[in-house]
């Protein structure tokens, strides 16, 4: 008799196949009920504004793997757009020169919570609470608390609204940036630190990793992300507003450990975060399209972010 071994899927498969089925269950619920959700236009639409939050989602799940969390993401967001949109409107330069800029702000910025964090011996997450207000603080200094636009043609936003077979050259970006990025987690000795860090923080300091040096990294490449993540959002919207995105770093949160990623440490995946940020952004447009209020939308956010965890943390309990 020939037997069949049948291989015992992974933790990491297992969240997948949860997030696809999510993913696939609220589809065809918000096809069945909307008559707008299951069109081409709203697909390539939603592709668009899953952009920046893929971005920033992208940067959270490093930060995740070591058992930390930056709410300070979307501050650090909005002031590297806003500093950039002021410089192209009062030097009269390219938008292009300063794209540099603004990842090196939010680099910055995420380098000073990393520092601060450290070297007082608390978690980002608290650190990073109080900082989110010095950066936002920043931010409407600098605008007065207005809109910054008006800011001329350029190439620069010719590639944010353009499209290539249909699909925002933005878009192709932020897919680049995910496959590079679940190359680098998977593959470097840095990433595994990170999640080695996460794991067991005392361990790793014994087993000689440099667990500040890599908090501190890793924080800066946070605010790297959101930089870049700023930089796209200019390049569509051509605009700044002195109170955008609020609200990104609970849905880069959400979106990590909907994909598989545990708020304790030590697991995070790329791919997994992609397809968590896929299942949010496609109930948020499920809902609009359901003509469901803004409040009740931030709700069912809140919710799917208690949701996650509890079922993170009842997979960990099942898996050992």
């Amino acid at each position: 008799m020939r037997y069949i071994r049948i291989r015992k899927l992974k933790k990491e498969e297992k969240n997948g196949i949860m997030v696809l089925a999510g993913i696939l269950a609220v589809s065809i619920l918000f096809s069945c009920t909307t008559a707008t959700f299951a069109t081409g236009a709203n697909f390539l639409r939603l592709l668009r504004q899953m952009v920046i939050m893929i971005i920033i989602a992208t940067g959270m799940t490093f930060v995740v793997s070591t058992g930390e969390m930056d709410i300070s993401v979307g501050a650090i967001y909005n002031l590297a757009v806003n500093v950039m949109a002021l410089l192209t409107l009062h030097t009269g330069l390219s938008p292009w020169l300063w794209a540099p800029v603004g990842i090196l702000i939010g680099a910055a910025c995420g380098g000073m919570n990393g520092v601060i964090s450290t070297s007082l011996g608390l978690p980002a997450i608290i650190i990073t609470l109080g900082t989110s207000y010095v950066y936002r603080g920043a931010t409407f200094v600098l605008t007065g608390g207005y809109s910054v636009g008006n800011l001329g043609k350029s190439t620069f936003f010719d590639f944010g609204t353009g499209a290539f077979l249909g699909v925002n050259n933005t878009v192709y970006v932020a897919l680049f940036v995910v496959a590079v990025s679940a190359w680098w987690m998977k593959r470097s000795v840095v990433c595994r630190e990170f999640l080695a860090i996460g794991s067991n923080a005392n361990a790793s300091r014994y087993t000689g990793v440099p667990v500040k040096g890599r908090k501190i990294q890793n924080e800066v490449l946070m605010g790297g992300f959101a930089g870049l993540a700023a930089v796209l959002s200019l390049a569509f919207m051509a605009s700044a507003t002195s109170e955008g995105g609020s609200g990104y770093e609970m849905l880069a949160i959400t979106a990590v450990v909907a994909g598989g990623g545990s708020t304790e440490g030590g697991s995070a995946s790329v791919w997994g975060t992609l397809g968590g940020i896929a299942l949010i952004m496609i109930i948020k447009n499920g809902l609009m399209l359901m003509g469901m209020s803004t409040a009740y939308q931030e709700a069912t956010e809140g919710f799917l972010l208690v949701f996650a965890i509890a079922m993170q943390r009842l997979m960990h309990k099942r898996t050992g």
